[in-house]
């Protein structure tokens, strides 16, 4: 099964449809479990990396990078804790030769976020939610990319019911998310996660219901995991 990659507008509903679709595909769906890698992989606490994805990516952030020598920290490498080295196989063994202790910047959180995703694109039948997974997937071939969007009145009814908010503070809660979702994609993979030639398919929740959603992603999956079986053939 393919490696299938949703980005949400907030409010959407792409969590709900990637948990749905991997449940029906019988497959790992990750969202802040791939936060909580990277964080064990750098040995900071979930949290602190959780800040990156938020708002702490800047420049200023990432210099720190550029004047501390990384093999000095590469000394301070630690072995993974045996528990959670025998939760992974060799398909899951992440390209990185060292573990930055204790620090993160900019550029550790997108280097190590970009290691990871991709890590999980060579095990294949997974969702990942979110990250830039389209963009670090983007030329494996393996993959499946979505984008999950909703009228703006939709996402903010929905933000309204589900935080118990007024309409105008859920309204500026979904902007500030909007807002921040950009930002992120712009500042470490140069894209703006609204360009429909990111995707195989655009899907608007508002027009679409959510279970049909699910139904036309796990189509495309299926269509392409046919593709790569041997045909028996010769």
């Amino acid at each position: 099964m393919p490696v299938i990659t949703i980005s949400n507008q907030f409010g959407a509903g792409g969590p709900e449809i990637g948990r749905e679709l991997a449940k029906r595909l019988g497959i790992d769906y990750l969202d802040k479990e791939i936060l909580h890698r990277v964080a064990l992989e750098v040995n900071v606490p979930d949290e602190e990396v959780e800040e990156f994805e938020e708002e702490h990516h800047s420049k200023f952030r990432s210099f720190f990078s550029t004047i501390f020598d990384l093999d000095a920290l590469k000394k301070k490498a630690k072995a993974p804790p045996e528990e959670f080295a025998q939760g992974y196989d060799d398909r899951d063994k992440i390209p990185f030769h060292y573990r930055v202790d204790g620090w993160i910047d900019s550029d550790i959180y997108k280097q190590m976020i970009v290691k990871v995703i991709t890590a999980l694109g060579r095990r294949r039948g997974v969702v990942i939610v979110g990250r830039g997974g389209q963009v670090v997937l983007q030329d494996n071939p393996r993959t499946v990319h979505v984008r999950i969007v909703a009228d703006e009145e939709d996402r903010v009814a929905w933000t309204a019911q589900r935080r118990n908010l007024s309409s105008e503070e859920a309204r500026d809660f979904v902007h500030l998310v909007d807002a921040r979702s950009h930002d992120y994609l712009r500042f470490y993979f140069d894209v703006d996660p609204d360009q429909p030639t990111l995707y195989h398919a655009v899907l608007n929740t508002s027009r679409i219901p959510r279970e049909r959603c699910v139904e036309i992603i796990e189509g495309l999956a299926r269509d392409l995991a046919a593709q790569e079986e041997p045909t028996g053939e010769g």
